[in-house]
C-alpha cells in the first residue's frame, strides 16, 4: 500500500509540475485550515470536523486580492503640498517597472454553501461569486504615458494585455478516505459567465518619425483582437440592464478541480490540489474590438483649432481614423487560470498544533513568480483557533499573515490575511489579501473529544 501511495505522490506532482507559467496565489494562510470549512475551497479534499456546515449567505465567505509586480497605491498617487488633493505621478513607476509587468485582482463570495459529513467522508455545495482581472502591461507602455513617444524609436506595446472573467460555479465536491493513510476529494463546477473582456492577439508598435525640423509623424503597426461579453447588449452599445446580466444563462462552461491527502507518519501529511481545470464559452451580448489596418500613419489633426468649436472630439476623431477599430460579434472561449497548493504539516502530539509550509501558484503569462508560505496555528479551546504566517511573493516578499477562528456554540466567525499590512496600510502594498465569513456548525455532542484525534486517520 505504501507504494501505491507514493505512486499518487508522483502523478500529482507530475500534473502539478506541468504549470511552468504562474503568478503568485493567494490564501495561503486558509490552505489546511481545517476548522474553517472553506478551506476545501484550495483543496477539496480537507474535510471540517462539523456534521452539517451552513454557510450564512452571501457572507460565508468574502475574499479580495490584490497583487502587483511595481506599485502600490501611494507610488502612483501622490499628495499636493498644502493640501489632500491626490494627483497622478507616474514617475517612479516609469523608473522602476520591467519589461513585463501585471496588476491582478481577485474577488470572491460564496452566495449558498452547504456541508454534510458522511461518516469519514464529506459533501458540499453551493454558489459561489468569482471575478478574475488582470492586465499585463510593459515598460514601453509606461514610457509612452509618462515621457511621451521618443523620436525614431520603436514602441513595443505587444505585451499589453486585458483580461477579465466574471462568473458563478455551482458546484458539488466530495472528499472521501481511500484508507487510513489515503484521501481524495473532487469538486465539479458548472460555471455562468456574467461578463468578459479578452484581448485575444495584441501586435502594436509605434514608431514617432521626423520629416524635417518641426515636422513629425506616428507610423503603426496594429493587429488586435479584444472580444467582450456582458459588457453591451451588442455591438450597438445598448447597455444591460441587472436581471439580463444576473440571469444570463447563455455562458457556460465546466470545472473541475482534484485534491489528495497523504499521510506520511503519524504527524506528517502532505497534500495537494489542482484547480479551476476548465472553461467557459462566451455566446451572448457579445462586442468585439478589431483593428481593421496592419499599418497606419498619423500626421496631426487635419483642422484649423481656431475654427472648430470642439478640438477635443476633432483630436479623438483623428485618433479613431489612426487605429481605425471595427465592432463585430465573435463567440469566443476562454479557460480558467489554473492553480496549485502543495501542502506539507508537521502536528504536535495531541494534534491541537500544526505546522505547515505551502507552495503554490497561478497559470498566467510571461513570469513564473511562485508564493511560498510558513505557518503555525493552534486550537486553544473549543472556542479558539489561532494562525500565524509569513508569506514570501516575488514582487512583495514581506507578507506577515494571521488569522482568528471563533466559535460560539454553533456559530463561528472566522478573518484571515496573509498580510496584516495591507488591512492596517493597504496603500503601501503591493500585495493586499483579506478573508472573512460566518457559518454554522453543526457538531456531534462528542466532536470536542474527537477534536484531537481528528487528523490521527
Amino acid at each position: 500500500m505504501e507504494k501505491l501511495r507514493n505512486i499518487y505522490i508522483v502523478i500529482f506532482l507530475f500534473f502539478i509540475g506541468s504549470s511552468f507559467e504562474v503568478e503568485a496565489q493567494s490564501d495561503l494562510g486558509l490552505y489546511g485550515l481545517r476548522v474553517v470549512p472553506q478551506s476545501n475551497i484550495n483543496n477539496p479534499v480537507f474535510i471540517t470536523e462539523g456534521n452539517i456546515i451552513i454557510g450564512i449567505p452571501f457572507i460565508s465567505s468574502i475574499s479580495n486580492t490584490t497583487y502587483s509586480s511595481s506599485f502600490s497605491f501611494n507610488d502612483i498617487f501622490v499628495t499636493k503640498n498644502g493640501s489632500d488633493s491626490l494627483y497622478l505621478n507616474l514617475s517612479r513607476l516609469a523608473l522602476e517597472s520591467k519589461e513585463n509587468n501585471f496588476v491582478t485582482e481577485c474577488f470572491e463570495n460564496d452566495i449558498i454553501y452547504l456541508g454534510f459529513r458522511i461518516k469519514s467522508n464529506f459533501l458540499n455545495l453551493g454558489i459561489r461569486n468569482r471575478l478574475f482581472s488582470r492586465v499585463m502591461y510593459s515598460n514601453d507602455l509606461v514610457q509612452l504615458l509618462w515621457n511621451g513617444n521618443y523620436i525614431n524609436e520603436v514602441m513595443n506595446l505587444s505585451n499589453t494585455f486585458v483580461n477579465h472573467d466574471h462568473f458563478l460555479s455551482y458546484y458539488v465536491g466530495y472528499a472521501f478516505r481511500a484508507d487510513d493513510n489515503m484521501s481524495f476529494g473532487i469538486r465539479v463546477n458548472l460555471n455562468q459567465g456574467l461578463s468578459s473582456i479578452q484581448m485575444s492577439n495584441n501586435q502594436l508598435y509605434i514608431n514617432t518619425v521626423t520629416h524635417d525640423q518641426n515636422v513629425f509623424s506616428i507610423n503603426a503597426n496594429t493587429d488586435f483582437l479584444i472580444n467582450t461579453s456582458g459588457i453591451s447588449n451588442d455591438s450597438t452599445g445598448n447597455d444591460i440592464s441587472i436581471s439580463e446580466y444576473i440571469f444570463n444563462f447563455k455562458n457556460i462552461g465546466f470545472s473541475v478541480d482534484f485534491g489528495a491527502d497523504f499521510k506520511m507518519s503519524e504527524r506528517v501529511k502532505i497534500n495537494f490540489s489542482l484547480l479551476d481545470l476548465g472553461f467557459i464559452n462566451w455566446n451572448s451580448n457579445l462586442t468585439s474590438y478589431k483593428s481593421s489596418s496592419d499599418y497606419v500613419e498619423f500626421s496631426g489633426i487635419t483642422t484649423d483649432i481656431n475654427t472648430t468649436e470642439n478640438i477635443f472630439e476633432a483630436y479623438a476623431d483623428s485618433i479613431n481614423k489612426l487605429i481605425d477599430i471595427k465592432k463585430q460579434e465573435y463567440k469566443f472561449k476562454t479557460f480558467l487560470p489554473t492553480r496549485f497548493f502543495i501542502g506539507l504539516e508537521y502536528y504536535s502530539i495531541d494534534k491541537s498544533g500544526r505546522l505547515s509550509f505551502v507552495f503554490s501558484g497561478t497559470d498566467l503569462q510571461y513570469n513564473f513568480s511562485p508564493a511560498i508560505s510558513l505557518g503555525y496555528d493552534k486550537t486553544v479551546s473549543k472556542n479558539l483557533t489561532f494562525k500565524v504566517n509569513y508569506s514570501y511573493l516575488k514582487y512583495a516578499p514581506l507578507n506577515l499573515g494571521g488569522g482568528l477562528v471563533v466559535n460560539l456554540q454553533s456559530f463561528q466567525f472566522y478573518i484571515l490575511t496573509d498580510n496584516i499590512l495591507s488591512i492596517i496600510n493597504w496603500r503601501g502594498q503591493k500585495y493586499i489579501h483579506f478573508r472573512f465569513g460566518f457559518n454554522l456548525v453543526i457538531r456531534d455532542p462528542n466532536s470536542i473529544k474527537k477534536r484531537r484525534t481528528l487528523m490521527t486517520y
